[in-house]
């Protein structure tokens, strides 16, 4: 089992990733670009509606919400199909809380139940080595008994695709989807944390368990940096070569979100909350805002690190002093990948300071600050609000963003999703290159019975 996609994953020619992040209900903001993705290779590849994104990429990974997408799309799910599944979702697992948000770090906010049973409907008895999944799958969890964050490939040349704990253990192959999906999703603080069964004694009773969190809790809340090494470290068997026209990653976020604290300007609108709420915070209430940051500054710093090994079409903007890393040098000789990441600022920003990925700049028109602020969250379960975060993402598919080639007196922008992106030459429909026969060359003499035995 799982061995129908080996010769996909060794097949000769480039190979496409798409790593989503995690972020909960803002998931549907990924949802909107990939909506708009679909379509477009829809239409370029000629299959119409027969196309799916499991089509186009070779592996696709994800982090919490993003796990759930991308298990699904791996099933071979249209993205319409995963929309109305968030719609339908989304306000029953953040229906009814059960503590406020105080309390939280002494019981989980809402009850498993919900997403339990979705995933189960959903995703059944299928198995990490199921034959229904048509591409490449990575699934990003923290394993808090071991302190270990995982990362599980359906690859049957995985080094632990087989591997049991004991005699009597279940092999990584064996681990249900909804088991894994479950895992990753278990975002602390919301949900509890998720036991899957590791081992069954002789009555087939289960004997030990893995526990796990959110793997947002792990650096791979933005899994692009993990899924660059899993497809090049040999212990997960994928072996793929590097560069720019050889490997793709396609980064899809949840929202750009930190939290700030500054002088309030009347004259200027911001997201950012009044410095004097901050210097009334306890200390308690400090170490969750410096907490609440961390997996900001991880995603900003992988990002960072990925347009320092690519040349992105459109550079997100990092900060005042390296700005878009247009003048930033390689980390090597030439671009290890093709990188691209997509994301959404949700920030109240006046319009002169807004960059074409603000969400005022994606939407058109500009937002109630208390809006936004119910937007930034994981658990939005209002509809209005959902269909906001959905039409963003759409948004920004469909957006003119900023080239790589703009200096700040002359601003180039292009479609984020275009006639010429993503490249052409990484469109697996394309006929392959045609072989060219070598040369004819007389035999080699063979080798006498003094010569060197070859190496």
């Amino acid at each position: 089992m799982g061995a129908h996609l080996r010769e996909r994953f060794n097949r000769p020619g480039p190979k496409r990733v798409l790593a989503l992040d995690g972020g909960g209900s803002r998931g549907l903001l990924t949802l909107g670009v990939l909506a708009q993705l679909e379509r477009h290779l829809a239409e370029r590849s000629g299959e119409g509606d027969r196309f799916r994104l499991a089509h186009y990429f070779d592996l696709i990974g994800g982090t919490s919400t993003g796990a759930i997408i991308a298990t699904t799309l791996a099933l071979e799910w249209r993205v319409r199909d995963v929309v109305d599944l968030y719609f339908k979702l989304l306000p029953a697992i953040f229906a009814r809380p059960q503590v406020p948000g105080p309390l939280r770090l002494l019981m989980p906010g809402f009850k498993n139940k919900a997403l339990t049973t979705a995933l189960l409907e959903h995703l059944g008895d299928r198995t990490l080595s199921s034959q229904d999944l048509k591409t490449g799958l990575a699934i990003h969890a923290k394993r808090i008994d071991s302190g270990s964050a995982w990362i599980l490939v359906n690859n049957p040349d995985w080094c632990y695709f087989d591997a049991k704990s004991g005699g009597d253990g279940i092999a990584n192959s064996d681990f249900y989807l909804r088991d894994l999906v479950q895992s990753s999703a278990a975002a602390p603080t919301y949900f509890a944390d998720v036991r899957v069964p590791l081992a069954r004694d002789k009555h087939g009773k289960t004997s030990s368990y893995a526990h796990f969190f959110d793997g947002g809790v792990s650096p791979n809340n933005n899994p692009a940096l993990q899924l660059l090494l899993t497809v090049t470290e040999p212990g997960f068997g994928f072996n793929w070569q590097t560069g720019a026209d050889k490997l793709l990653i396609w980064s899809v976020g949840t929202g750009y979100v930190r939290k700030r604290f500054e002088k309030r300007n009347k004259k200027r609108r911001s997201s950012a909350k009044p410095i004097a709420d901050f210097r009334r915070l306890a200390y308690s209430a400090k170490v969750q805002a410096a907490l609440e940051g961390y997996n900001h500054d991880i995603c900003q710093q992988q990002v960072t690190t990925l347009q320092m090994l690519s040349n992105p079409r459109f550079p997100w903007y990092v900060n005042s002093e390296v700005k878009m890393q247009t003048h930033t040098p390689l980390l090597g000789r030439e671009p290890a990948l093709t990188f691209q990441r997509l994301d959404a600022r949700l920030e109240i920003e006046e319009e002169e300071f807004r960059r074409p990925e603000h969400l005022e700049s994606l939407l058109g028109h500009e937002l109630k600050a208390k809006q936004v602020e119910q937007l930034r969250k994981l658990d939005i379960k209002d509809p209005e609000l959902l269909d906001i975060l959905y039409r963003a993402g759409e948004a920004l598919g469909a957006a003119q963003l900023i080239h790589r080639d703009s200096s700040d007196n002359n601003v180039r922008t292009s479609a984020a999703i275009g006639p010429d992106w993503p490249p052409a030459e990484f469109d697996p429909w394309r006929p392959a290159a045609p072989i060219v026969a070598a040369p004819t060359e007389a035999p080699p003499a063979a080798p006498s019975a003094d010569s060197p035995p070859q190496a």
